[in-house]
């Protein structure tokens, strides 16, 4: 009877083992979910697709994207920012969502940088400054004094007030010592014809959108607004080159999560992220549609670069005092 009572209470522990195991399973023991705030098929998407597809097979579950684009990418945001921290909501990143945005947008109901959290930055998306063909400059000084001689008479094709590609143009609007006539587009392809048809003189794009454009000839760089020289164009100047103050305006992309996400699942994610994103095929493809694709960072790196960037957007922000309500 004894021997029966030990046996009993030994198979009872192993049961209520077996039920601690199964209420604690290893991340992710199901499918995860990628927020991207964007609508299908731009360049961010098709980036945000082909890393979780490969995150997914480093994860050994689907990551699942939805498209959830509106309110200058701040529904989709704020989805994930009250989502549960579990580890099974994740947001695709940018410098647009997660700072230029908060910071210009007064009536947000949560503030993006205390509810969310990057765990990793895999790429920039460098920015250009175009012309066409019909405006008589063949370069930023001429296109400058171009703008002085017709001031306010030029036109800039604009995506609206709360994203990097229009403080950019304010910033060259400073620097150059001109002043031009905000249009408002609603997308990326709508400003370019605009441009190639004259509608508008001048547009500051991210370098994928506006690159086939330039390398046929349809439209002109005057520069590019960075630290560097771009190997894409490797031709055109930064903005300090030709004549003018250094700043670097390009639009980064990675993977946040909600900021209470236990620190195990973000490291499992930051480890998955951080494999696939080392692929040489993932890499060639984005590096040629124009991603500059950045080495893997370390936490830290990453609570960095994100201070710098936050710096840099926020006192252009002051100092045009841009908001939206």
């Amino acid at each position: 009877m004894r021997a029966l009572i030990d046996t009993l209470r030994a198979a009872s522990c192993a049961g209520a083992l077996l039920l601690a195991a199964a209420g604690h399973a290893a991340y992710p023991d199901k499918p995860v979910k990628l927020i991207v705030p964007y609508a299908p098929g731009g360049i961010t998407d098709n980036l945000a697709r082909a890393l979780a597809d490969g995150v997914s097979r480093e994860l050994k579950q689907p990551v699942v994207v939805e498209n959830k684009a509106g309110a200058s990418a701040m529904s989709g945001t704020g989805m994930v920012a009250h989502a549960p921290a579990d580890g099974y909501t994740l947001l695709m990143a940018s410098n647009g969502n997660m700072t230029v945005t908060p910071l210009v947008m007064k009536n947000l109901t949560y503030d993006p940088i205390k509810a969310l959290r990057v765990i990793a930055i895999v790429g920039e998306l460098p920015t250009v400054a175009v012309t066409n063909l019909q405006t008589p400059a063949t370069d930023l000084r001429s296109f400058a004094a171009y703008a002085k001689a017709n001031d306010g008479k030029l036109n800039y094709a604009s995506l609206g007030q709360g994203n990097v590609l229009y403080l950019t143009v304010r910033k060259m609007e400073s620097e150059l010592g001109v002043r031009m006539t905000e249009v408002p587009y609603k997308g990326n392809a709508p400003s370019l014809t605009a441009l190639m048809a004259n509608d508008v003189q001048f547009y500051v794009d991210v370098l994928p959108g506006a690159l086939p454009f330039i390398q046929s000839g349809k439209l002109r760089a005057l520069d590019v607004p960075g630290d560097k020289r771009i190997p894409w164009l490797p031709d055109v100047p930064t903005l300090q080159e030709a004549g003018y103050g250094n700043f670097h305006a390009a639009s980064w992309l990675g993977w946040a999560v909600p900021a209470a996400t236990p620190p195990e699942v973000v490291a499992r994610l930051q480890d998955a992220i951080g494999r696939y994103a080392q692929d040489e095929k993932f890499r060639a493809t984005f590096t040629k549609a124009g991603v500059l694709m950045l080495p893997p960072m370390s936490p830290a790196q990453v609570s960095d670069y994100l201070k710098a960037d936050r710096e840099r957007w926020g006192a252009l922000i002051r100092q045009h005092n841009i908001s939206i309500d």
